[in-house]
């Protein structure tokens, strides 16, 4: 059932973050937006959410703050802050959370959903992951990349009402979410992709086109993202997910096939010296897969580069 009354809080107003906020404000759902960078929020609220790309230029009217605290609470939160910073926003946004309020999470990585049911209670937490692409321009400006799905879940598994509702909210409101019985599956999914895409756009600077298809050694770069993913598919496989290879590589030969010309969010994590959401995705693979016995000699490559990239500015 679709509730045009819901009302949603964004925490995190990035790139993704505005992204999932523009979509659904642009089409008259209620949605505020929350982020700590001022200069953006105040451009926001002064001139609107300038967007381009994907869908035509545009402006679109939606509030931002910098305060939750002052805020009432709202039935959804969509979490896109960066990973590291997760437990603190949360806890400086409790007031917006409700006795009815939904928690997801669409950051990259898996491991989010344990740190959300520590500050806000297991019951209100959902699973959520998107395979749409968004990138910074500036304050008060993004670009969108594409137009593709995004799925929400209850995290422990299995179909409900309330799932099924914001799901169709938020597809009648211009942002395509798709209900999972499975999220926890779903999440892996994506894991496979990051595991790949991320840390590899980051190392070599390139975005997906130069890297995975326009580039001369083209065929060596797409296989070693294959290989990561298959690595990561055993991990998964040993942790009570098992997925086919087709299906473990399937999101990344979309993205890949999508020819975006955007790079990784850890790409630029690296480029603007911010701390990146490594542990959350090659990290997290090589620490269940040592907590099962499986060795990931490529994922534990991925984060000591990145460690080392990080080392030279934090």
């Amino acid at each position: 059932m679709v509730n045009k009354n819901t009302k949603v809080a964004v925490l995190g107003a990035g790139a993704m973050g505005c992204l999932f906020g523009g979509l659904l404000a642009e089409k008259g759902l209620n949605v505020i937006l929350i982020d700590v960078w001022k200069q953006h929020v105040d451009e926001i609220n002064k001139k609107g959410l300038k967007m381009m790309g994907h869908g035509g230029d545009r402006t679109i009217k939606i509030r931002a703050t910098t305060e939750p605290e002052k805020l009432d609470p709202v039935d959804a939160i969509i979490i896109m802050c960066k990973a590291t910073a997760l437990e603190q926003a949360l806890n400086s946004s409790k007031k917006i959370i409700g006795e009815k309020t939904m928690l997801m999470s669409f950051q990259n990585g898996i491991g989010h959903e344990e740190i959300m049911q520590k500050v806000a209670g297991k019951e209100k937490v959902l699973g959520g992951s998107t395979t749409q692409a968004s990138s910074i321009q500036g304050p008060g400006i993004i670009q969108n990349h594409a137009s593709l799905p995004s799925w929400i879940g209850e995290y422990d598994g299995g179909a409900s009402k309330r799932v099924k509702d914001l799901a169709d909210t938020f597809t009648a409101h211009g942002l395509e979410t798709i209900p999972e019985d499975n999220i926890k599956k779903r999440k892996w999914m994506k894991l496979f992709a990051l595991t790949a895409i991320g840390p590899l756009s980051a190392i070599f600077d390139l975005h997906h086109t130069d890297l995975y298809i326009s580039n001369k050694n083209h065929t060596m770069s797409r296989k070693l993202g294959e290989d990561i993913i298959l690595e990561t598919r055993a991990v998964a496989k040993a942790d009570g997910v098992d997925v086919s290879e087709e299906d473990c590589l399937e999101m990344f030969n979309r993205i890949v096939d999508s020819r975006q010309t955007n790079k990784s969010s850890m790409a630029f994590d690296v480029l603007k010296h911010r701390k990146t959401e490594i542990d959350f995705i090659s990290g997290a693979v090589s620490k269940i897969g040592k907590k099962h016995g499986i060795n990931t000699p490529l994922n534990d490559l991925m984060y000591k580069i990145i460690k080392i990239k990080e080392g030279k500015y934090i």
